[in-house]
């Protein structure tokens, strides 16, 4: 054998070598093998750390459950809970099927649809879908009009409210019923429901609040009327991690028999507009893309209500999917962890590192906010302690100093503590009630109690005057 065959036969074994290696790992990529104990230990730990009282994840790739796991009150992950804005991707698919059908046109003005729209004729199908049609974030659908540019990205449940009332119109059906019959059955979702009662026979898990750091267990707020801020379209579907992740299934297998490939890209990829964040992501028709600083894109969408958080990932190269459903909404300590926990699952399964949740974190956390509104309390409550040494000190002659005083301190004042969050973080009470009940009693607790003792004050500046006068 000369050198030169030999060479050769070595050659085309290394090339042969090399195509097994690299099938081998193909097939390993395509079994999505995920390391259980590691992802358990993970969440185990992170639920303790973040205090939640229940969470339930699966994780599928297009054929089968890689993991699926529950912790905390949650008995198994076929137990459902509400998604919020969730909700919205099957909304937005429901959408996509009708204008398969011909009945709905994505350039279309909403007023073909719903004449008495307000601003019909101004907004597109599109418009809706993606949040660029210039509605207003708290607006519902007794009084939504377009008060944002057009064509910038401004976040508002009533989007998704009028695509619910649209699905209704042209479909004939109720919305629960057209979901229910195209998407939740052919998927065989049997623990995903579009109602309180259905919802509720399913085995709906019960939601929690947090109130100054303690939460205490709360009843669902299903929407009693269309023009209520959160609809069914747009935030009260209910499902479990097991449906949500046949859900996911769809979309990585093409959309099945539920909607084409070519709708699930235009839903992803079609009409995107670009937000700037955190963490800058392009939102789609139900669904926003985060491109950096990951190593491959990632499809997401949260959702929030009064009770609960939910988050659905979709990772197109890897072919994965990711759900993720809790049962408490503590706004400003656990969903922000929990935000970290979803991240942290995303990161262990493209092989990094994920994020740690510290096991002093909630504590700490919530003792900064709860010392703010212990302060703003007090601030409240010492003008009524002492409203007998007030009394004593109207004996000196200040009053013009006592007067300033009152106008500064019980009117003012409390006015600035009732607009700090309408004004500061751009939301009315009646969403602070909803959302952080404990921040919303302190600020009207607090301003009251302060125009209270104001009143009080200057009743006795006035009839101190009024003796004085007398006697003079």
């Amino acid at each position: 054998m000369t050198k030169r065959k030999f060479l050769s036969i070595v050659m085309i074994a290394v090339v042969i070598l090399s195509i097994m290696i690299c099938n081998s790992l193909s097939v390993g990529a395509a079994t999505n093998k995920i390391n259980d104990d590691t992802v358990d230990e993970y969440l185990q730990t992170c639920v303790e750390n973040a205090h939640i009282p229940a969470l339930s994840i699966t994780i599928v790739n297009k054929d089968n459950v890689l993991f699926s796991s529950c912790y905390g009150e949650c008995d198994d992950c076929d137990t459902p809970f509400v998604l919020g804005s969730v909700s919205k991707s099957f909304t937005a698919v429901c959408v996509m099927q009708l204008i398969e059908q011909g009945k709905i046109n994505l350039d279309e003005k909403i007023s073909a649809y719903l004449p008495n729209a307000a601003d019909g004729d101004k907004i597109t199908v599109s418009q809706l879908l993606n949040h660029t049609g210039g509605l207003g974030e708290h607006q519902t659908l007794e009084n939504f009009h377009i008060i944002n540019e057009q064509g910038e990205h401004h976040y508002a449940n009533v989007n998704y409210s009028l695509l619910g009332k649209i699905i209704e119109k042209v479909s004939g059906l109720s919305y629960e019923e057209y979901v229910t019959k195209n998407i939740f059955e052919p998927l065989d979702l049997s623990h995903t429901a579009a109602t309180q009662k259905e919802s509720i026979n399913n085995g709906l898990i019960d939601g929690y609040t947090d109130f100054w750091g303690f939460q205490l267990k709360r009843s669902h707020k299903y929407p009693t009327s269309e023009n209520a801020w959160i609809t069914v379209p747009a935030g009260y579907l209910s499902s479990s991690t097991n449906d949500l992740g046949r859900y996911l299934q769809m979309y990585l297998n093409g959309g099945e028999d539920i909607i084409s490939k070519q709708s699930i890209d235009k839903m992803f990829y079609g009409d995107t507009v670009y937000v700037e964040d955190d963490v800058p992501f392009w939102y789609g028709y139900g669904w926003a893309t985060v491109k950096e600083p990951l190593s491959e894109p990632v499809l997401r969408h949260s959702g929030l209500v009064e009770t609960g958080t939910s988050c659905v990932f979709i990772l197109p190269e890897s072919g994965l999917g990711v759900a993720i459903t809790t049962n408490v909404n503590d706004y400003f300590v656990t969903n922000e962890m929990m935000d970290s926990l979803g991240w942290g699952v995303i990161l262990m399964l493209l092989g990094e590192s994920p994020n740690e949740i510290a096991d002093n974190a909630y504590l700490l956390n919530h003792l900064r906010i709860d010392l703010i509104m212990i302060a703003v309390f007090a601030v409240a409550v010492l003008p009524l302690c002492f409203l007998i040494r007030y009394r004593k000190s109207l004996k000196k002659n200040k009053k013009v100093r006592k007067v300033i005083t009152l106008v500064i301190y019980h009117l003012i004042l409390p006015i600035f503590i009732l607009l700090v969050v309408p004004v500061f973080f751009q939301t009315p009470l009646w969403v602070a009630e909803a959302f952080v009940p404990d921040v919303f009693i302190t600020v009207v607790l607090s301003s009251t109690m302060l125009f209270v003792t104001g009143v009080i004050k200057s009743i006795m500046l006035i009839h101190n005057i009024r003796v004085k006068q007398k006697n003079n």
